[in-house]
């Protein structure tokens, strides 16, 4: 049986992925205190199972909102900061024993040139 591999170290990797990402966490972070505010409503007024779906409901959706606004904003910056400098940028240490990193380590030194 060929079984799935269980190496995840490329899990979020494509920006769709770390887009879906940004909204599960955010659904999952809006739903906690709408659940929350809802059985503190229900232990008030009653009928718990209607006002745990509504609040939750309604925590869920300003997740996802914020989520989706944050995750563009930094989808934004980081488009931002790769045209304002476009080559990689040098601290003016010189390290001669350091060893650059692969071509799939990380997404920016996907676009940067190679390093001498």
């Amino acid at each position: 049986m060929g079984g799935m591999s269980t190496d995840f170290s490329h899990a979020a990797r494509t920006p769709q992925d770390q887009e879906f990402t940004y909204y599960a966490i955010g659904m999952v972070a809006g739903a906690v205190p709408g659940i929350v505010v809802g059985f503190l409503v229900a232990a008030f007024a009653g009928h718990a199972a209607m006002w745990l779906s509504v609040f939750g409901g309604v925590g869920i959706i300003i997740g996802l909102v914020v989520a989706s606004l944050l995750f563009r904003r930094r989808r934004a910056a980081a488009r931002h900061g790769e045209t304002s400098a476009p080559g990689p940028v040098d601290s003016g240490a010189v390290d001669s024993g350091a060893v650059s990193p692969g071509p799939a380590d990380d997404a920016a030194s996907q676009t940067s040139p190679p390093r001498r």
